[in-house]
């Protein structure tokens, strides 16, 4: 094998473990989610199995909403146990729900829900992480979304359109923006709210974490090393012009 290949080889062979690792998928289930309707604008909803985002019709006239919380603290020290702190990178999230009642035309059992429809809604990253299922309602809501004279933010992670053709799980791949791969990186609390786009005619049932829960799929990969890179990039470039060097005294 020639001198410069099997030089490389043996220096690559030797590189830190977070260079060669390969990408990993770490499942969170939520920990905390409910609804809120303009229906029952006093009314809390997180004691139920299920939750919807729907959007207002003729015949049922309330908007509906979604908040799922995701707890990334375990799922951080597993990335961080695999591939060092600060050692990897996010490369895909995607929100996996599961419904029970999923085909167009369908009335859930619950009179509190819309009729099931196909239609688009929207996934956003709401900043403020202060809320409680139990005690989360439509007329509290604003409290915790951007305006007035609070902080709050709102960041989009995705539109999607939901076909309603009775599908037991959907898996919705979300826009890994810095607000979100911040939250993942620091071990935070990941607030997801679920809305019918403007427009919409969907009404969209899915499991809350009494029954077939959500979860949040996040995957990594592991970061390169600027040093170690450098140094192999170096090396590799040295023993090619080592190697060109001997070719010319040997001409």
């Amino acid at each position: 094998m020639n001198q410069t290949l099997l030089s490389a080889l043996v220096c690559l062979m030797v590189l830190p473990p977070t260079l060669t690792a390969q990408p990993t998928t770490y499942s969170q289930r939520v920990g905390a989610d409910t609804f809120v309707s303009s229906g029952q604008p006093a009314a809390n909803f997180g004691a139920l199995g299920a939750m919807e985002i729907a959007a207002p019709t003729a015949a049922q006239p309330r908007t509906e909403m979604a908040l799922l919380g995701f707890d990334t603290s375990a799922m951080q020290a597993s990335f961080n146990a695999g591939y060092g702190a600060g050692n990897w990178v996010v490369t895909g999230v995607t929100l996996r729900l599961c419904s029970t009642v999923a085909l167009a035309g369908q009335q859930p059992s619950n009179g509190s829900f819309n009729r099931i429809a196909a239609g688009g809604f929207e996934v956003d990253l709401l900043g403020n992480n202060n809320w409680n299922e139990s005690s989360l309602t439509w007329n509290t809501l604003p409290a915790i979304l951007p305006g007035g004279n609070n902080t709050n933010t709102l960041t989009p992670l995705g539109t999607f359109n939901w076909d309603a053709t009775g599908a037991a799980s959907s898996s919705w791949t979300l826009t890994a923006g810095q607000p979100l791969v911040d939250e993942i990186i620091a071990g935070s609390e990941v607030t997801i709210l679920g809305q019918p786009t403007s427009g919409s005619t969907v009404g969209y049932l899915f499991n809350t974490l009494t029954l077939n829960p959500g979860y949040l799929d996040v995957t990594v990969e592991p970061a390169p090393e600027p040093s170690t890179v450098a140094l192999v990039t170096g090396f590799l470039f040295v023993a090619g012009c080592s190697r060109f060097y001997r070719r010319e005294n040997l001409a």
